[in-house]
């Protein structure tokens, strides 16, 4: 594939077609000045590339131009690319690929559901299926430190925000948590997309276990961190039947989604048992 290619097929047999390939201004410019930052906005300033969490919105139809679903309208769906959440064609087509840009894909089935098919979405065996796709956001990570504490806590820093550009959580500030809950085996606890809500609270006052307060103090806003918690610093001995069992091992894997400061003088947050 060069790099003007508007269609291609790849050694898999997935064909692309660039739709749109860079965002379109929303309305004509008054002056020259404008129009050169619109151009300037227009420019893709990142590509997509494994390793990427992606947001795409999605429009699946079968050979006949029937509609299979779609998100357009809705929340987009967030994948992390290359790891294997998608069919094996999409994680190829979505790669280099810039916000905005929209592209018509092709994909056989020995990259999609093969001869099983997906019945409950109403895909048939050994079906091609037909995507026009929009890349809405990448999110690339920006790793930082990883370190253990001496009582076993782990944190680590799995997309760090520079100092200079740092609004950092201290005790006694309102912080907004978005967050998923895993056990140490892997299975799914909770999150707050479920909820449908950040989880807020007020640092290092007690109001969730001790493991948070602490993995989170001295966090940026906008940072992501993989948190281990020991059983001592989350629920212990008597766990939190009947989703956590005894002496867990807690994974937060955690978001700091706003910060508000002792003093500033807003709302303190409500109490809430996480």
């Amino acid at each position: 594939m060069t790099e003007d290619a508007r269609t291609w097929v790849d050694e898999t047999g997935v064909e692309v077609e660039i739709i749109r390939k860079m965002p379109v201004a929303a309305c004509l410019p008054h002056s020259f000045n404008e129009l050169m930052l619109n151009i300037a906005e227009s420019k893709c300033k990142i590509k997509s590339e494994a390793g990427d969490t992606v947001k795409q919105w999605y429009k699946l139809s079968d050979k006949n131009g029937r509609v299979i679903g779609t998100n357009f309208g809705k929340e987009p769906y967030e994948f992390v690319l290359g790891r294997g959440q998608v069919i094996r064609g999409m994680d190829a087509a979505m790669k280099d690929m810039c916000i905005g840009e929209q592209r018509r894909i092709v994909i056989p089935p020995e990259q999609a559901f093969e001869e099983e098919g997906r019945e409950e979405d109403g895909i048939e065996p050994g079906s091609t299926l037909y995507y026009f796709v929009e890349l809405v956001d990448i999110f690339r990570p920006n790793p930082g430190e990883k370190w253990l504490e001496d009582d076993g806590l782990s944190i680590e820093v799995i997309h760090k925000i520079e100092e200079s550009e740092c609004k950092k959580a201290e005790p006694g500030d309102t912080v907004h948590q978005e967050y998923t809950l895993y056990l140490q085996d892997g299975t799914y606890v909770d999150s707050s997309e479920a909820r449908k809500k950040p989880f807020i609270f007020k640092l290092g006052s007690g109001q969730v276990i001790p493991g948070i307060d602490r993995a989170m103090t001295g966090m940026c806003e906008g940072e992501h961190r993989k948190v281990i918690i020991p059983p001592d610093l989350a629920y212990g001995e008597k766990g939190r039947p009947p989703v956590i069992p005894p002496d867990s091992y807690l994974r937060f894997d955690i978001e700091l989604a706003k910060v508000i400061k002792a003093n500033e003088g807003q709302n303190e947050g409500k109490k809430e048992e996480l």
